[in-house]
């Protein structure tokens, strides 16, 4: 008989959890059924690069769709020999990528109809120092989180904006590029 009452108990206690699986599957929301997705739209994620790479600095301006420019390379700063590593266009700004010592650096040159107050840097950091220095009888706006030395500089001359970001390798922004650097760079840049 006590195997009988134990039989009897654990069918009981199996019914009732089968009994509760089956409540909660039905009280549960259906999930809807997944839809096929079009072949467009699963190759189409975010918005398109608007850069092309391109091989000089001739075809960058080309690109851009302004008539010159010279990315200051060749010019010694205290880092070294400014060498580009790449050119890059989109419409209405050309792009010298430069990696010099320890320090990624890009200079831009845009039409004023591609800036934002005058600003084509592509820089949005926040920054614990603003300052405004006179190069080149130019009004050159300076940001950095050290004193006198920029990381984001950028300058307006008749229609076209200038930029000039500088940050430590691997993106250190405390990186900042000093008034003689910035004066050696500014003079050779078109």
């Amino acid at each position: 008989m006590k195997k009988l009452s134990k039989i009897i108990g654990l069918l009981m206690a199996l019914m009732m959890m089968l009994s509760l699986a089956a409540c909660a599957k039905e009280s549960a929301p259906e999930e809807p059924a997944e839809e096929p997705v079009a072949e467009e739209e699963e190759e189409m994620v975010g918005m398109p690069n608007p850069w092309s790479d391109v091989d000089s600095a001739e075809a960058a301006a080309e690109g851009a769709g302004i008539d010159l420019f010279e990315p200051a390379e060749g010019v010694e700063i205290s880092l070294g020999k400014v060498e580009v590593e790449q050119y890059r266009c989109m419409d209405g700004i050309a792009e010298a990528r430069i990696p010099i010592a320890a320090v990624d650096m890009t200079i831009r040159k845009g039409k004023m109809s591609a800036a934002t107050d005058g600003d084509i840097s592509g820089d949005y950091g926040e920054y614990a120092h603003e300052w405004t220095q006179n190069i080149k009888g130019l009004e050159v706006k300076c940001f950095g989180n050290r004193e006198g030395e920029s990381t984001r500089t950028i300058w307006i001359v008749d229609d076209y904006a200038y930029s000039i970001v500088a940050y430590g390798a691997g993106g250190d922004t405390d990186y900042g590029l000093k008034a003689d650097d910035l004066n050696s760079l500014i003079n050779a840049i078109q």
